[in-house]
């Protein structure tokens, strides 16, 4: 989430405080991390960054690395890894500035930054080649890694595909407004359930209602010491990378199967589905759309979304046999 949404994210809101929470109050890393990283997560510490990752499923089996969007953590996937575990060495790991995840010494918050962490890691947990899954902000991570990174990304599937500047027109709904305008005067650097409840419902259909354990790891790590300001930092830098030709490049780079999972009920997104296709000129583009899923559809509806998602990588391991057909 990037532009008109992250400002929303970014906003904040104060509302009914439940149990545990004080407004203007930081969660404590230690306890955050001690609810949101028991095995089999680890840190691995790549120049100097703490990189907080999780690997589940057989190792030797081909490996899948799923990367979140914004506000998010590797939690976001939580409901996909047993699916893809059976038959994939899943990697997923929180990139800074959200999540677990540093902070960086260098202080460095930005796409090039993300893409240059996660090509130290891959390395240091030993991975060379591998598929590629991302969605939201976690597809700007993906491309740029991509293309500072060639040769390692064997296909690429994304479904929330921000290529630009998300909708600046998008209707906000009221609650979300109201919650907005609460932490304007009240809690410019914190963060509420109350706010991470309603940016999922604001982005996903009517009958999806988000878990408690959704909203309160989103909660518990954006609400960390300097989360929101590193956040913003990134943010800000995207709007930038935006008015460049940094997008072309990076998709014009992919040459891989690509793989567009269309969540039609996402009003964030801002180019259509035929001009993101248009977006890959090098890459075969496999199609999907789903006119019920919105900004989280591996929360929405997991299974649908692993199905689809695990054929395609299916696919990639069978060239030899579609030759043959």
């Amino acid at each position: 989430m990037i532009g008109a949404l992250a400002g929303l994210v970014l906003a904040g809101a104060l509302a009914a405080s439940p149990a545990g929470e004080t407004p203007n109050v930081h969660t404590d890393r230690a306890a955050v991390v001690a609810r949101w990283a028991k095995a089999p997560s680890r840190f691995v510490t790549v120049d100097g960054v703490p990189i907080h990752v999780r690997e589940e499923g057989r190792k030797g089996a081909p490996v899948v690395v799923l990367l979140h969007g914004s506000i998010v953590n590797l939690h976001e996937w939580d409901l996909v890894v047993p699916l893809l575990a059976r038959d994939y060495r899943v990697v997923r790991f929180d990139w800074p500035p959200y999540g677990l995840s540093g902070p960086d010494p260098k202080g460095v918050y930005t796409t090039p930054r993300a893409a240059e962490l996660m090509d130290g890691l891959m390395r240091a947990l030993g991975h060379d080649r591998f598929a590629l899954v991302s969605t939201s902000n976690g597809a700007n991570v993906a491309l740029e890694y991509n293309r500072a990174y060639p040769g390692h990304a064997t296909a690429m599937a994304f479904s929330i595909l921000p290529l630009e500047r998300p909708s600046q027109t998008r209707k906000i709904g009221a609650r979300m407004m109201e919650l907005i305008a609460e932490q304007k005067a009240k809690t410019p650097q914190w963060r509420s359930h109350a706010f991470f409840r309603e940016v999922l419902k604001d982005t996903t259909p009517p009958g999806f209602e988000p878990k408690d354990w959704m909203v309160d790891s989103i909660f518990d790590a954006d609400n960390l010491p300097g989360a929101y300001a590193n956040q913003a930092a990134l943010l800000a830098a995207n709007v930038e990378l935006f008015k460049t030709d940094i997008v072309r490049r990076e998709t014009e780079a992919v040459t891989v199967p690509v793989l567009l999972q269309w969540c039609t009920y996402d009003t964030v997104i801002s180019q259509s589905a035929e001009e993101s296709k248009g977006r890959f000129p090098n890459a075969r583009v496999d199609y999907i759309e789903y006119p019920t899923l919105g900004h989280f559809p591996m929360w929405e509806n997991p299974r649908l979304f692993t199905r689809d998602l695990k054929a395609f990588l299916d696919r990639q391991r069978k060239p030899a046999a579609r030759r043959k057909n």
